[in-house]
């Protein structure tokens, strides 16, 4: 499903250059859940925006569902991004204004679904989500694990084929944190492809396959054999370069 091939990327900071990724290749199955683990500035972020659809890399090839994003226009990505995507922030990003149901709503208002289909995948969402009782609460109505609750729901609505749940606990007290983590679990056993983004190994823990960064580079996929024998010669190498 998700194809990476020597995916670089670089920022410019206070007239320094930062490589936030350095040469990532990775590759997702279909139905997979795995979690992208690493410490602030270990790329991750980065990682996830490429995946997204939200950022460039600078130079690499990236496949979701077989297309090449490098042929695609703007508009072209913003489609697919929106439709085979769904996104699970730390920050809930939900809009103050509108309620639970509007607010899981609006992806399916910009797909130009009607409002009969619209109502029905919205309730449906939300159900799944175990919030059918608070569909007319305004976010600052909603606990912080109801309102991450809200955002999970709105990224199931568009039935997307890829998940992408950025820190999605951290924000969250250890019982939500549980409450989200086995919701996630679940949308995973549904048929879901998940990337969980996280620096706690605990919340990476939930997922069968970890993937870690350090600098921008793989250093520990537990799903590929061979990118952990690389990654561990790597350090080595590290090693006796600091040494």
């Amino acid at each position: 499903m998700i194809e990476l091939q020597d995916i670089y990327k670089t920022y410019v900071l206070g007239g320094e250059a930062v490589h936030a990724l350095d040469g990532v290749t990775l590759t997702i199955r279909d139905r997979e859940f795995v979690a992208i683990i690493g410490a602030s500035g270990s790329g991750k972020s980065t990682l996830m925006n490429i995946v997204g659809c939200l950022d460039n890399a600078d130079s690499g090839q990236y496949y979701i569902d077989g297309q090449n994003i490098m042929d695609l226009s703007e508009r072209e990505i913003g489609i697919m991004r929106n439709r085979k995507i769904g996104f699970i922030f730390q920050q809930f990003n939900l809009i103050p204004k509108l309620d639970a149901y509007e607010n899981v709503e609006l992806p399916l208002i910009y797909q130009g679904i009607g409002a009969k289909e619209r109502k029905e995948r919205v309730k449906e969402s939300l159900n799944k989500v175990g919030l059918s009782d608070r569909i007319h609460h305004r976010p600052n109505q909603l606990s912080g694990g109801q309102q991450q609750r809200v955002a999970v729901a709105r990224a199931l609505v568009t039935r997307p084929t890829l998940i992408l749940a950025d820190e999605p606990t951290g924000n969250l007290d250890s019982k939500s944190s549980g409450d989200i983590m086995k919701l996630i679990r679940e949308l995973h056993e549904q048929g879901n492809t998940i990337i969980l983004i996280t620096h706690d190994d605990q919340i990476a823990a939930n997922a069968p396959r970890q993937v870690q960064l350090m600098d921008g580079r793989i250093i520990r996929d537990t799903g590929d054999r061979r990118a952990g024998e690389t990654s561990e010669l790597q350090m080595t190498k590290a090693g006796k370069e600091e040494a």
